[in-house]
């Protein structure tokens, strides 16, 4: 029986990393080995963190695995991006439970970067030390594992949306954005200018970041819809428009691997977010996060990561 809840969160997370990564891999069987292979090899960028797991014995032996999300809205985003990130989230794929968790990190939660003596926003550790810096700062955090890390830039799915024709979306809600009208539940086809005008507005709900996270989400998990056809994954244009919007260190045969192993991690899917208050620490204003709400979501990634329990991490404020 399957569990969904925070529908929207779930499509964001769940269908932009699967949709947008490893998307590629599924279709790599219908077009040429080398291409798709060359353009997955232009996204990867080792973050090279040290004492890591070893991910290769991981995968082929179908243990957890988790995946650091992270979202940016840079409109010079390449291969060098060292900006910061809009939206960050981990999911944990357990292909033993076929249960996948989500966890939402607020872009202005207080952390501690590796490195840095000051307090700082989890968005900024990319801008420190770009995936290196935000996977670090994730597991002193939390005391918790990342195998592996995604960055997506948002902006650039503009030029995506365009290559498959635009997408359709029903809003979850009613509200104008950059000139654009959307009202909720009407089908709306979107090019890549509205669909961004769509995923950007910030201020129609009372939990405005989370719904903006949302948003994004959906129009991922529409251009995944698309993008999964026969024509465009035909279309090496089009495979190396996404390629280039995305940052990873997943392989190409990681990827393989992965699509092989884990089939299944869609059957239970349950999400969350670190909550926090909004506090005033030297004079900046963060999101900060309690010992105990740090150790609840410790306790539930390290589960499904099936490690033992564990203390959470110290480096919150």
């Amino acid at each position: 029986m399957k569990h969904i809840s925070k529908k929207h969160i779930l499509r964001n997370t769940l269908l932009s990393v699967v949709a947008l990564i490893l998307m590629v891999g599924l279709g790599f069987g219908l077009i040429r080995y080398r291409e798709v292979k060359g353009s997955i090899d232009n996204s990867f960028d080792s973050a090279q963190v040290p004492n890591s797991r070893d991910t290769n014995y991981l995968i082929k032996n179908k243990k957890p695995i988790s995946i650091l999300l992270m979202g940016t809205s840079a409109s010079d985003f390449d291969s060098s991006y060292s900006g910061k990130t809009d939206t960050m989230m981990l999911l944990t794929i357990n292909p033993h439970t076929e249960k996948t968790t989500i966890t939402s990190i607020p872009h202005d939660l207080a952390v501690k970067i590796p490195g840095y003596n000051d307090p700082a926003q989890a968005s900024e550790a990319f801008e420190h030390g770009q995936a290196k810096a935000s996977i670090e700062t994730v597991q002193k955090l939390l005391n918790v594992p990342v195998d592996y890390y995604a960055l997506i830039n948002i902006n650039g799915m503009k030029k995506v949306i365009d290559k498959v024709g635009g997408i359709d979306i029903k809003p979850t809600a009613s509200f104008n954005s950059y000139g654009y009208e959307f009202q909720k539940g009407v089908k709306t086809h979107m090019d890549g200018t509205k669909a961004l005008a769509y995923s950007k507005e910030t201020d129609s709900s009372t939990n405005e970041y989370y719904a903006h996270v949302s948003r994004q989400g959906e129009v991922l998990a529409a251009i995944m819809h698309k993008s999964t056809s026969i024509q465009a994954l035909m279309n090496q244009d089009f495979i190396k428009t996404l390629t280039d919007e995305i940052q990873t260190d997943i392989t190409f045969d990681d990827l393989t691997t992965i699509i092989k192993n884990y089939k299944h991690f869609t059957e239970y899917v349950d999400d969350t977010h670190i909550a926090a208050t909004t506090k005033s620490v030297k004079g900046q204003q963060f999101e900060v996060a309690d010992q105990k709400e740090l150790q609840r979501i410790t306790d539930l990634i390290r589960k499904n990561l099936e490690l033992k329990a564990d203390t959470t991490g110290n480096e919150g404020l």
